[in-house]
């Protein structure tokens, strides 16, 4: 169209050659844009179609030239829009390379395993990254249905690492150790031999029961919180012992907690992504009070609204992964604590 307007003004005006120098720029126009090869080739046709009305009668030097730099422009710009294309393919291939490697890695919980339902929600510090340091995972195995969600200390590629291989190891030992102390203390050795492993990680370790009962061993990690009748809490009388990797400071104490959640509770676990999340002034988030505000919904919307806030709220500058995880036992009796 540009060229259509510029050619009828040259001929109209009689000023064809100071509209010549313009048929370049229009070749080069899908260059502004985006860079599609049909859109180049498709100016570079217009350029030329105004070469050729202008030129029309003029002196031919000019119209060569003309003709020359539209060519020129046209092949150049071609040239970068067929790149710009490959890198475009390249990136969704590396765009679906990571959610395969997060799928088998660090593969997120299923909806529902042995009776307990599950929601899971992974927010990355990094924009676009699909793995890190945050894991979480379900088994039902002989003992129960057993949960973890964890954080592996530190950063890159060794984070991600060590949280795989953590991953697995605890895998191995749901199905295998009938306490979750044993699974601490085993997973502890483990976490310390990790040849890249120069941190620590902090971990839930959680068996839930047939009769819906629910036991938690807390590795240093942050507390659950309890959602019921329309009200989230932090869980209290849950003692805390060392991360793994670290239990031997505390002289592999595994204290442990069960809870008899009613019916229609919901337990949410999440890292200190979640825990610790502060916004730009320094305030930390106040998980309890907007997931109690977010609670008369279902746990897929709940969490969808969770991981809205959270992303608004956070500090772009001081963000940490972030990992949520809600799960809800099978109906059992009321509510009560023991050691």
């Amino acid at each position: 169209m540009l060229a259509a307007v510029c050619a009828a003004l040259g001929r109209f005006l009689d000023l064809p050659l100071l509209f010549l120098p313009l048929m370049p720029a229009v070749a080069a126009l899908p260059a502004i844009g985006r860079p599609d090869v049909r859109r180049v080739l498709g100016a570079g046709a217009a350029a030329v179609g105004g070469v050729a009305v202008l030129g029309w009668g003029a002196k031919p030097i000019p119209v060569y030239a003309a003709l020359a730099s539209v060519l020129a422009v046209t092949a150049v710009v071609r040239t970068a829009a067929r790149r710009v294309r490959r890198q475009e393919l390249r990136i969704a291939r590396l765009g679906r390379l990571a959610q395969v490697t997060q799928a088998a890695v660090l593969p997120r919980p299923p909806e529902s395993v042995g009776g307990v339902r599950l929601e899971a929600r992974y927010l990355a510090a990094t924009p676009g990254a699909t793995v890190g340091g945050d894991i979480c995972g379900a088994e039902r195995t002989p003992f129960g249905v057993r949960l973890l969600i964890g954080d592996v200390s530190g950063k890159g590629l060794d984070v991600v690492a060590t949280a795989a291989e953590t991953l697995h190891i605890w895998r191995e030992l749901a199905h295998h150790e009938s306490s979750l102390a044993g699974i601490a203390l085993r997973m502890d050795t483990s976490v310390t031999r990790i040849h890249h492993c120069e941190g620590f990680v902090t971990a839930l370790l959680i068996t839930v029961y047939d009769d819906g009962r629910v036991e938690l061993l807390n590795c240093g990690h942050p507390p659950p919180l309890l959602v019921r009748g329309g009200r989230a809490t932090w869980l209290s009388g849950l003692q805390a012992t060392a991360p793994l990797g670290l239990m031997r400071m505390a002289g592999d104490r595994c204290p442990t907690a069960v809870v008899r959640p009613a019916p229609g509770d919901w337990l949410l676990l999440c890292t200190d992504g979640v825990a610790e999340c502060r916004n730009p002034d320094g305030e930390f988030y106040p998980l309890a009070e907007r997931l109690s505000s977010f609670c008369g919904h279902g746990p897929t919307a709940v969490l969808d609204a969770l991981e809205a806030d959270l992303t608004r709220y956070r500090d772009e500058a001081a963000r940490d992964d972030a990992m949520l995880l809600l799960f809800r036992p099978p109906d059992g009796q009321h509510s009560q604590r023991s050691p």
